[in-house]
This record gives structure tokens, sequence and C-alpha cells, in this order.
């Protein structure tokens, strides 16, 4: 979908934060360049464009600078990917050694919670022997800076993931705190999880890894709310991504297509001070030439 009215606008800007922040803190010290990949449009409600791709582009794509020519790095900085043919990244397109030539791609998220002070941030799993001794009637997920991935994204991230041959990355970011899990770490809790569904609710509170029905409002629709299937990833089960830090926090009014007042949290600024944790993660990469487009 190209455009989901106000309410998109203004995520929009605050996941061009987040992107930003990655992209300008992962360079620094750290040999990785970061780039735009894949980004949604902005439209007028009446333009709206709800499309059928099997695909949903990540937001970033990911590389080691010491593993690319200086022609490379040059390219990669100052071309706009977003804007390029999208056949061009094809096997036999001209760019087809963007993907080939990077760690690993990038799906962005944010969302505006003080990460360090929520109820539930230092939870833990159960292990199987407390689980064995005591066991729920229910899995909820605790109240926590989590990482969150609707299953209709991930089916279409997936799909792409496994055509371009390139591993993606969830990277959540909150006010203070920012966590990352690799995709297919929640492809195979989905897969475990549809397998055996006695054992879901073990699966969930052993692994730190939720599934569950989401309600979502519809801004832009009066009284609209739609329920949609969504994994949620405790901190726990992440790999941290570093402490965010010198953040301003603001508010942005706007009015929505049935003409209702809508506010949303902007930030700006701030410093993401990247964890060794996930700076190993990333240098554990290596670049894949293995692709494989339909």
């Amino acid at each position: 979908m190209k455009g989901r009215g106000i309410d998109f606008e203004h995520r929009f800007k605050t996941s061009r934060w987040a992107e930003d922040l990655l992209i300008r803190n992962l360079l620094k010290k750290n040999d990785l360049l970061a780039v735009r990949y894949g980004l949604s449009e902005i439209r007028k409600a009446e333009e709206l464009v709800y499309g059928t791709s099997d695909y949903k582009e990540p937001d970033l794509l990911l590389y080691r600078v010491s593993a690319l020519r200086e022609n490379e790095v040059h390219f990669l900085k100052e071309t706009d990917l977003v804007t390029e043919d999208r056949k061009r990244f094809d096997p036999d397109g001209g760019l087809r050694w963007c993907i080939e030539r990077a760690l690993a791609a990038i799906e962005v998220e944010f969302s505006p919670y003080r990460a360090s002070e929520m109820k539930g941030r230092h939870w833990k799993p159960k292990t199987l022997d407390e689980w064995k001794r005591r066991p729920l009637k229910h899995a909820n997920p605790p109240t926590a800076p989590n990482i969150w991935v609707k299953q209709e994204d991930l089916k279409k991230l997936m799909a792409w993931e496994r055509d371009y041959g390139l591993p993606i990355l969830v990277v959540h970011l909150f006010d203070q705190e920012a966590f990352s899990i690799p995709l297919d770490t929640i492809q195979d809790f989905d897969s475990e999880y549809e397998r055996h569904p006695v054992e879901q609710k073990k699966l969930q509170m052993t692994t730190g890894i939720f599934k569950k029905l989401q309600s979502y409002d519809r801004v832009d629709s009066q009284g609209a709310r739609e329920q949609k299937l969504v994994y949620v990833v405790t901190p726990s089960a992440a790999i941290k991504v570093g402490d965010i830090d010198d953040v301003k926090v603001e508010t942005q009014l706007g009015i929505s297509a049935s003409k209702k007042y809508v506010s949303h949290t902007l930030f700006s600024g701030g410093r993401l001070n990247v964890s060794a944790e996930f700076l190993g993660y990333l240098r554990s990469l290596t670049p894949s030439k293995n692709t494989q487009h339909r």
C-alpha cells in the first residue's frame, strides 16, 4: 500500500528518524555502512493504493565498508537506491551487486516508549523445569520494549529474503534502547508453533516469543478497527542493538480524512551507542552471492 493518510505520514516521519539514527551511528568507527533501499510513499487519503505485491522490501541494506571497493562506497553514499527501477536489482540488472555485496537487510520499527522504564523490561522466559513444575493456562507477553512484527509482513519479508538470498534483521527502536532479531528466528518459531498446537503455551513462555491477535485502530476510518496476527519478541529473546540518549520528543497535530484531530509523537536528535553484542553479530555475517530471483 502506498500511503495510509495522516497517521501514516506521522509514523513515516518518526520512522525516518529511526532509520537516520541507525545510518548515522552504525557508520561511526564500526566499518559499517547502512543505506536506504525500500520505502513507502506518502499519498493523500483519496490517492491511497492498496497493492498486492508478494514482497515487502526491507528499509535498509547493510555493508562492511572494508569489503567494498572505493567506487562502490562512493556509489552507495551518493545514490538513492529507493528511487532506482527495481528491475535493476534482478540477476541480470546493473545494480544486482548492491544486494550481493550486502551483509544483511534491515527492517526498521519504532515505538514511542521509554524502554528501560517499562514494567516488564527485565522479564525472563521460564526454564523447561519451571514450566513442568507450574504450567500456565495463558501465555501473555510482558509489557516491555518488545519487537512487533505483523504476520502479513513476515510472509512478504521472508519472500524477499528467500528470493534475494539476503538475511533480514528486524530492528525496533524506542526511547532509551533498541533491540533486534533475525527474521529467520521468528520464522523458525512460527514453524514450531504451528507444528505442535498443544505445546504452544509452553513454546511461548520458554522462548520469550509470542504469537497473538492484536487490534489496530484505523485512524482515517472513523471508529474502524481491525485485528491482525502479530509476533511479539521480548528483550530476553532479542539482540540488544544499543542504548539511545539525548532524544528530543515533540507532539504534532494533524487532521485525518474523517476530519478528526490526530496527534502523534515525533522524535528527533539522539545518539545510539551500538552494543558489542550487536556489532559482534553483524561482524559474523558474510556477503552471500547465492541469490536466486524468480
